[in-house]
């Protein structure tokens, strides 16, 4: 929102204050003071009987940091005549929409406790004595509404240009090297059907075989293929050929009658074939669209960044999966341009482009998200995977030597940060907390993985 719309709203708040005497302001302010954790507990109890409310909102996300925060937003709101930041809290109101709109909280619960907080109030005000009683209720509802009124205007901006983000990059993933993820994605499938064979025919005893749903195609169907291909009929078919497949695993890792695991295996090579021939009439209707790559590294671009980000936190938040999340970036960039030249600093970031690809499985996401720095989403990867690869990446790095068109040999570094999801809502608090470990990591001497120290709040 422009400037020019900004100071409207500050204007229009304004004029709400100027309807009422000072006196009138000052009982009002002196009022939220005195309640405010009483409404705000007001606020929280009833939107968490919503049943929607529990897949934003757990307890100890409402009680260790929630609550802080809405306390605060009503003091602010009605202190607003006395330190005259009409555009401050204006700005804010908006921003608190944007928030809202990342997140995917409906507008319809927030609402639903604003009113809460308003029923409160005139509840509290019936065992006052005061004169002006009528007027303040007036007042706080007149500010609160308007509140929410600058809230709803930006959380529908931004919700309609996410829903447009998701629907392009829907089309976009459906759409990203076909031919090759077919080809990788088949073979992945059929090297999980047949070490499973192989260990059954071997006569192994209480062998361990991951299930599909945890393999490299089934990590890569769930996570990406059943988003870009949203509406298509084998979509949900596959996905419950997965799971199927899952339990006849299990079944045979517990089954000792070899006629009967002869059987339970003959069912999952059924279902594989299934499988196979849903994934084929999918992506037959693909084709080719490079407006969501980097041109240099063909890694993805923030284009999609916060519609990946999103949705897989959203994964994590309903299964209880972990995620984590890596921050990479290139030590003393500026050094090989200035030193080599620039063709040579591409050649870096193409390597750097290639590790990556090469360190992560196919449901993970790479990008390049400006200049010498890229990100790695890590899909159902704990602390540990995430080290791991980080480590990986890290030495392979500074192990190789890159040789530019002219003969010269260079070798150079990365810093890399990382991150838990911590089960916050907010994909942005993600975002920030592996930036924070990648300044730290780089901070302290470069050449080095540096793991964030938030706190894991669940989900």
């Amino acid at each position: 929102m422009n400037t020019e719309s900004i100071a409207m709203l500050a204007e229009q708040w304004k004029s709400i204050c100027a309807g009422y005497s000072t006196t009138d302001l000052n009982d009002t302010f002196q009022f939220i003071q005195a309640h405010s954790l009483v409404l705000v507990d007001e606020f929280y109890k009833n939107i968490m009987r919503e049943k929607e409310a529990s897949y934003f909102l757990s307890d100890n996300l409402v009680q260790n940091r929630l609550k802080a925060t809405l306390n605060q937003w009503l003091v602010d709101c009605f202190n607003v005549p006395f330190q005259q930041n009409f555009e401050e809290m204006s700005k804010k109101q908006l921003v608190v929409g944007t928030v809202h709109a990342r997140i995917g909280i409906p507008s319809w619960l927030i609402m639903r406790g604003v009113r809460e907080i308003e029923n409160k109030v005139f509840h509290l005000q019936s065992f006052k004595v005061q004169k002006n009683s009528f007027v303040i209720i007036n007042y706080i509802i007149q500010v609160l509404g308007f509140a929410s009124e600058i809230m709803c205007r930006s959380y529908e901006v931004n919700v309609e240009k996410s829903n447009d983000i998701k629907h392009t990059y829907r089309l976009f993933s459906a759409m990203q090297d076909v031919a090759v993820q077919k080809d990788k994605q088949r073979g992945s499938l059929l090297d999980w059907e047949n070490e499973l064979m192989f260990k059954v025919f071997s006569d192994k005893v209480n062998f361990k075989h991951p299930l599909l749903s945890k393999s490299e195609f089934g990590l890569w169907f769930i996570h990406k293929a059943a988003y870009a291909f949203t509406g298509s009929e084998q979509v949900d078919v596959i996905i419950e050929r997965i799971y199927e497949i899952d339990q006849l695993n299990e079944n045979v890792l517990a089954c000792v009658e070899k006629d009967k695991t002869i059987q339970l295996i003959q069912h999952i090579r059924e279902k594989n074939r299934e499988i196979q021939h849903l994934v084929d009439q999918i992506f037959q209707v693909a084709e080719y669209i490079d407006s969501g790559n980097d041109s240099l590294t063909q890694l993805l671009n923030r284009r999609y960044l916060n519609t990946i980000i999103s949705r897989e936190i959203n994964f994590s938040r309903k299964n209880d999966v972990p995620l984590s999340l890596l921050a990479i970036d290139a030590d003393y960039f500026k050094r090989i341009n200035d030193k080599y030249g620039h063709a040579a600093g591409d050649l870096a970031l193409q390597f750097i482009g290639e590790v990556l690809l090469e360190s992560v499985r196919g449901s993970d996401y790479a990008f390049r998200v400006g200049g010498e720095e890229f990100l790695l989403l890590l899909v159902d990867s704990d602390l540990t995977r995430a080290q791991e690869i980080a480590e990986n990446i890290r030495k392979r790095v500074q192990e190789t030597s890159i040789r530019t068109a002219t003969g010269n040999s260079f070798n150079f570094t990365v810093s890399i940060g990382c991150s838990l999801y911590d089960g916050h809502p907010d994909y942005q608090r993600f975002l920030d907390a592996v930036d924070t470990a990648l300044y730290a990591a780089k901070n302290s001497g470069r050449n080095r993985v540096y793991l964030a120290q938030n706190k894991v709040t669940g989900c």
